[in-house]
């Protein structure tokens, strides 16, 4: 996901502070998925912070492993993890601290986003990209064009987790309506995903993602936006298929047992606000959870981010399901996977 998600363990871990070692007792300790949105973080709300004398250091990846092993352990080092909303939800008061919201800004913030231990920082949508070289004047244009290798030859690329959309788009082509994909049918969306089995390349990080839309290993993909952005930036001649874009949104939790409660609302208000929201609308292909930030502007962003041409067929993922079913669809995933 944009994120979106927790980091696989090919990850490569990496520690930075803004301000010395952010060891100080204002100091505040992020964990994050590092990449082009760090950057946006970097440059607006931990210098904000900083000239407010709270540096912020930033650790990555994000690994909900470690992360379990401090809490459990008693002595967390994070204050703010970056998380998926499910997470965020099926761990609350065990991994997060509930967030008291009186010290949060929510102006601007969807309600309907908000849990009891998450606050979204953004919003982004699965999307279909392809090479239009490869495709011409007859791309695929649907999930059901994803899913049909006869019509539409070529090799497909999709992330290796249950939560990153593969069962949810193969529902999607085989015909469920947007509104009932939940609960998920596991034995109609792996009968639709055997379809392209022989045809598919699966990866661990966003990186690779990138990397093999640059390269033309992948003719299409199942993509994040960013990362497909990424790609295009670089070169790869890429076009996005706007039926039913699968919405979803990335969320800023405090860590069970934070050392630096008071500094780590500070940090997650600097993200929040309209300064660094309008940033990473400027920079990268998601939409602000913020709406006071307003929507990108610059086209070659627009391109990736869902908006009027997916005209009104964004299907919305469902949070609290997946909440409940993440590690029941992770188990289904990966036996499918590696059958």
């Amino acid at each position: 996901m944009a994120l979106a998600g927790l980091v696989g363990p090919t990850a490569t871990a990496c520690f930075s502070s803004t301000a010395g070692t952010g060891g100080g007792g204002k100091s505040v300790v992020f964990a994050n998925t590092g990449g082009a949105l760090a950057e946006v973080f970097k440059q607006n709300a931990y210098a904000d912070l900083a000239a407010k004398g709270i540096p912020v250091a930033e650790e990555s990846p994000n690994n909900e492993a470690k992360l379990t092993a401090m809490v459990q352990g008693g002595k967390p080092t994070w204050d703010v993890y970056y998380s998926p909303p499910y997470a965020a939800m099926a761990k609350c008061g065990k991994l997060f601290e509930k967030i008291d919201y009186s010290k949060i800004d929510t102006s601007g913030l969807d309600s309907s986003q908000r849990s009891d231990c998450g606050v979204p920082v953004l919003n982004a949508s699965f999307v279909l990209v392809y090479n239009k070289d490869k495709y011409g004047a007859k791309p695929p244009k649907s999930w059901a064009d994803f899913y049909d290798p006869v019509k539409f030859p070529g090799k497909r690329g999709i992330m290796n987790y249950a939560k990153d959309a593969g069962m949810e788009t193969a529902l999607l082509a085989s015909g469920v309506p947007g509104g009932r994909l939940y609960p998920l049918d596991y034995d109609r969306a792996f009968k639709t995903l055997d379809k392209i089995r022989p045809s598919v390349r699966f990866f661990d990080t966003g990186a690779q993602q990138t990397q093999a839309l640059q390269s033309g290993e992948v003719d299409m993909m199942l993509a994040w936006p960013g990362r497909a952005y990424d790609a295009a930036k670089s070169g790869a001649n890429l076009g996005v298929a706007w039926k039913q874009p699968l919405k979803y949104f990335d969320t800023l939790t405090i860590v069970k047992g934070a050392p630096h409660r008071d500094q780590a609302y500070e940090l997650i208000n600097a993200l929040i606000g309209t300064k660094t929201q309008r940033a990473i609308a400027g920079r990268l292909p998601y939409l602000p959870a913020n709406s006071q930030a307003g929507a990108p502007t610059d086209a070659g962003i627009a391109a990736f981010v869902d908006g009027p041409q997916s005209r009104g067929t964004t299907v919305v993922r469902d949070n609290a399901w997946w909440s409940q079913n993440l590690d029941e669809a992770t188990r289904r995933w990966t036996a499918w996977v590696n059958r």
